[in-house]
């Protein structure tokens, strides 16, 4: 018997079926890992549009701060006034020009009450320009 028919230098295959993990468990895990990853990117990407929003400056004037000729004024401009959106806004400008801020109740969406909102923020006389900041009164 020479030595390469001893059993310690024979090649021997051992079974580890029973401890190898099954393909289903890689697939899962793979797909858990991919679920996670994308949860964890769009919840950070919110977080970060959200916190960015706050912190750069502001690209066009705020609502409320102008007081808009309806005569003349630009669809973005329109739209800077509480309660008048991208319809309401093109409908003021396909109506051009208005005598008055009261005629705008021809408008289909403006009712007595909205008109009173929207009065304040309305011109027919003047330019567009900002709007004075409202002091508190002071009773002394």
């Amino acid at each position: 018997m020479g030595l390469q028919d001893r059993d310690y230098v024979r090649e021997r295959r051992l079974d580890y079926s029973g401890f190898a993990p099954t393909r289903w468990w890689h697939k899962w895990q793979s797909w858990l890992a991919i679920a996670v990853t994308v949860v964890g990117l769009a919840s950070a990407t919110l977080w970060v549009v959200r916190d960015a929003r706050s912190l750069l400056p502001s690209l066009g004037p705020e609502a409320g701060s102008l007081i808009v000729n309806v005569n003349s004024a630009s669809d973005a401009q329109l739209q800077t006034v509480p309660g008048i959106g991208p319809a309401t806004a093109a409908q003021i400008i396909a109506g051009r020009p208005w005598e008055s801020v009261d005629a705008l109740i021809r408008i289909q969406g403006i009712g007595p009450k909205k008109l009173q909102s929207l009065r304040p923020f309305l011109t027919t006389s003047a330019e567009t320009h900002t709007r004075e900041p409202q002091r508190p009164e002071t009773n002394a």
